[in-house]
């Protein structure tokens, strides 16, 4: 008797061993890229990138036209072949200031509740100093190619439209293409 109550008691602890494993749902995984027939491909640690402005007291920009120190960025272009093309330039493209086109206007980003800085707009320069209008159309200094990796200089930052910068985030998107020569 001993030995079959054994047997039962091992045989349900073994059965509960054995159990069929969880699933549950983890999440998605989103895949993105894109083919394009042109002379070189943007770097993807490039293409979607943040730029980050810092933070600045309002009293540092107290008259129109006062800017903040420039932030360098950099687009990369990646396996590029000279054979199809030479040169590269690039136009950016956003909402545009309402007092000065030639920056971009400024939102107050992601928070709901966050209030957007007046008097205030972001303007983008070429490795030139040339400042590029975010209209699309105005294109930053022809580079000359390499084959293989290239990478070209900009920089933004904030400059005073106004007399007296109110307080709040300053936010901005610029979409960016390239013409190829």
């Amino acid at each position: 008797m001993k030995v079959s109550q054994f047997v039962m008691v091992s045989t349900f602890f073994v059965a509960g061993l054995t159990q069929a494993a969880t699933v549950v749902n983890g999440g998605t995984v989103h895949f993105k890229g894109e083919f394009v027939n042109a002379a070189c491909a943007v770097s993807s640690d490039t293409a979607n990138q943040t730029v980050d402005l810092g933070q600045h007291r309002t009293a540092s920009l107290t008259d129109v036209g006062q800017v903040t120190a420039n932030v360098p960025f950099q687009i990369k272009l990646v396996d590029c072949d000279t054979k199809v093309s030479t040169a590269a330039q690039f136009a950016f493209s956003g909402p545009q200031d309402t007092v000065d086109a030639t920056l971009l206007k400024v939102h107050s980003g992601p928070s709901a509740n966050a209030v957007t800085a007046t008097g205030v707009g972001i303007e983008i320069s070429d490795s030139k100093g040339k400042v590029l209008t975010p209209d699309g159309t105005d294109l930053s200094a022809a580079q000359t190619l390499i084959d293989g990796n290239n990478t070209f200089n900009f920089t933004a930052r904030y400059k005073a439209t106004v007399k007296g910068v109110t307080p709040g985030q300053a936010y901005a998107d610029a979409n960016f293409v390239i013409t190829y020569n």
